[in-house]
């Protein structure tokens, strides 16, 4: 019985231990897969991660890159036209010099500057220039020939790569080819936008043997292209650069210390033809240049408006102008009027009312002594409202006179708001007029249009009996010219304002 019980218990035992390894194993099984799953999780995490970075690497890599596009795009292209720009352009035209340097061939360069840019964007807003240079930026890259270039430079300057030009006379034809493609209105917000240019060409290797030349040869040709009154193409050639260097040494000249004891005003006699007398002068500047001697407004005033040394010239000859009219008045001479120009530039810097009113009381001047001349292009685009800059001279008891009639802009309606007080016929009327029967007529028009107005007329340019026969007939109610004297100093207004009749003609 014992044996039997010891047998048993140990069969179940055996049995137990077996049960206990069967569990175990299972146990270390299920943690063997519950860790290969782990480890599997981690992996499929791990390789996640993995994907992610590469993926973000690939994408910064990628941003990378075309931050570096954009960045070498904007370098060489201009943002808002999309053409390429000056850096583009400067190693384009050098290694079209190159090519053409070891072919013996031409290349030519032209520089195109729009007219008048600046006049869209005062009185239109930025955004329409934008929108105009964006437009005229199409319509260049539209008119390129295969193998030519275009590229934007400045605000309102491109420039063209012409290769294998044949010759600078060629180069300009296609250069004022599309300045007259320029001439086309440009449709902005449902308004026709006008908008002109100007062209200066340069040839390699006529013209220079490198690009610095070449550029700046072109310059030239552009600036006197807009000198000589834009809408055109100048060729370079050693003229331009005599002229440009000239003009440029004039400029410097104004803006010399010394340049107000250069100056001097003389006074040109106006008559009154209704009276038969003497009635007024206009004050005309002249310049005894140190070097060059004598100079005529028509020789340094343009260079006196582009340097805008205008201004403070302006203002020196009303001030000159109105103290010497006082000492006219203060040594007994019979009333007269001193008319003084005023340009186009000052006018349109504004404060015109200002300057005459701080003139008027530093010289003691009545101001229905002081007759100011304005041009009729003057009153285009003024900083100031035209009719309310004439309107403040008015109240002053400023006279008004608009300068070279009829070779302007003017209107019926336009001469009624600005309220001038007498018109001056352009003396090239008056000097045509009795040979040239369209000069004529239109002469006698002025006059009459001018007198329905209540306006007075000023002949310009009496130079003969045969003038002074023609402006006597057609009304006109005074006359100036080298008829009656040239302008003169001082004293000699003096001797002439005394006489009660007509000045004698000058030899």
């Amino acid at each position: 019985m014992g044996a039997m019980k010891v047998g048993a218990l140990e069969r179940y035992s055996q049995r137990m231990g077996r049960l206990v390894e069967r569990h175990l194993a299972e146990a270390a099984l299920i943690a063997a897969r519950q860790l290969a799953e782990r480890e599997a999780a981690e992996a499929k995490a791990a390789r996640r991660e993995i994907e992610i970075t590469a993926t973000a690497l690939r994408e910064e890599v990628a941003e990378r890159e075309r931050t570096q596009a954009r960045l070498a795009y904007l370098a060489t292209h201009d943002p808002l036209t999309a053409l390429p720009n000056r850096t583009w352009f400067n190693d384009a035209l050098a290694e079209r010099v190159r090519e053409a340097g070891g072919q013996n061939r031409k290349v030519a360069l032209a520089y195109l500057d729009l007219d008048n840019f600046k006049d869209v964007n005062d009185t239109l807003g930025h955004e329409v220039g934008d929108q105009l240079l964006c437009l005229v930026a199409e319509r260049l890259m539209a008119a390129l020939k295969p193998g030519q270039s275009v590229a934007r430079i400045g605000g309102d300057e491109f420039a063209l790569i012409m290769p294998d030009a044949r010759s600078a006379h060629a180069a300009a034809g296609v250069a004022s080819a599309l300045i007259a493609l320029l001439r086309t209105p440009f449709e902005i917000a449902n308004r026709p936008i006008f908008v002109g240019a100007s062209a200066g060409v340069s040839l390699f290797p006529d013209d220079a043997g490198d690009t610095d030349l070449l550029h700046r040869h072109a310059d030239l040709a552009l600036y006197r292209a807009k000198a000589d009154g834009r809408n055109r193409c100048t060729i370079f050639d050693q003229s331009v650069h005599d002229e440009v260097e000239r003009r440029a040494l004039l400029e410097q000249a104004l803006r010399e210390p010394g340049l107000f004891d250069q100056l001097q005003v003389a006074y040109q006699p106006q008559i009154d033809l209704r009276a038969g007398r003497f009635s007024g002068v206009e004050a005309l500047l002249r310049w005894q240049h140190p070097r060059h001697g004598w100079m005529w407004p028509a020789e340094f005033i343009p260079a006196a408006e582009r340097s805008g040394q205008i201004l403070p010239i302006g203002k020196w000859v009303l001030l000159e102008s109105c103290r010497q009219a006082a000492r006219w008045l203060e040594e007994g001479l019979p009333p007269m009027t001193m008319s003084v120009n005023v340009s186009a530039l000052q006018f349109r810097a504004g404060g015109i009312p200002a300057l005459v009113a701080e003139t008027l009381r530093e010289t003691g001047l009545p101001p229905s002594a002081l007759e100011l001349e304005i041009t009729e292009t003057a009153l285009m685009n003024p900083a100031d409202d035209p009719a309310a800059v004439m309107g403040a001279l008015h109240e002053m008891g400023v006279a008004l006179a608009i300068d070279d009639f009829g070779t302007g802009y003017s209107s019926l309606s336009y001469l009624r708001q600005i309220k001038a007080d007498r018109i001056k016929i352009d003396q090239s009327f008056i000097r045509d007029a009795p040979d040239n029967e369209d000069a004529a007529v239109i002469a006698t028009a002025i006059v009459q249009l001018a007198h329905s107005l209540r306006l007075e007329v000023v002949a310009e340019g009496v130079e003969s009996a045969t003038h002074m026969d023609f402006v006597r007939r057609n009304g006109c109610d005074f006359a100036q010219g080298y008829f009656f004297s040239k302008a003169v100093a001082p004293d000699a207004i003096r001797e002439l304002a005394l006489r009660t009749t007509e000045p004698d003609p000058v030899s």
